[in-house]
């Protein structure tokens, strides 16, 4: 897989080599990986009038935890980045201009390159909501106990089901005395 972030250098236009490599450019609602380009009129309380242009280089907008795997801001054009200098679990990362007539590129090494079309745009991080992974004697645990609450379950119910036979039999049944 060919990146823009491999193969960009000073003076080479970016919007020619996104051609070069079919990278689709989207003007709406769109991820990559833990990251989010949101339309600013889906995120108006977040969005902030950017003023700082995106340099050749790019902006890193998320790093790796590990050095790598940094999601990259590339710009064609006029392209403003702010970044938003939040709290610790602030998911907003900043405010993305897209001039007319430009295009901004998000660089990843594990999920490729994306195009962001003209317009306003949020950042934001995704707030990973999977539950926690258990280890494996939690996780046999956790089914054992999960068994043994259906199993309890349906003596309840098949204790119901009897109680409501011997009901019925006891309703229909008539004793007479002798």
């Amino acid at each position: 897989m060919e990146l823009l972030s491999n193969v960009r250098s000073d003076g080479v236009d970016l919007a020619h080599l996104a051609a070069e490599l079919d990278i689709p450019t989207i003007a709406g609602l769109q991820h990559q990986g833990d990251l989010s380009v949101i339309p600013a009129a889906m995120a108006a309380e977040d969005f902030q009038r950017p003023a700082d242009p995106v340099p050749a280089v790019g902006v890193a907008v998320v790093r790796g935890e590990a050095g790598g795997h940094t999601h990259l801001l590339l710009a064609s054009g006029d392209v403003r980045y702010d970044v938003r200098d939040g709290a610790a679990g602030d998911i907003v990362l900043g405010s993305l201009e897209v001039g007319e007539g430009a295009t901004a590129w998000l660089d990843h090494p594990e999920h490729g390159n994306t195009g962001i079309a003209p317009g306003r745009y949020v950042l934001r991080r995704k707030r990973e909501m999977a539950p926690r992974v258990l280890d494996p004697g939690a996780q046999r645990k956790r089914d054992r106990a999960r068994k043994e609450a259906r199993k309890q379950e349906a003596r309840k119910r098949a204790a119901r089901e009897q109680a409501a036979r011997e009901q019925a039999w006891s309703a229909s049944t008539r004793f007479v005395a002798d």
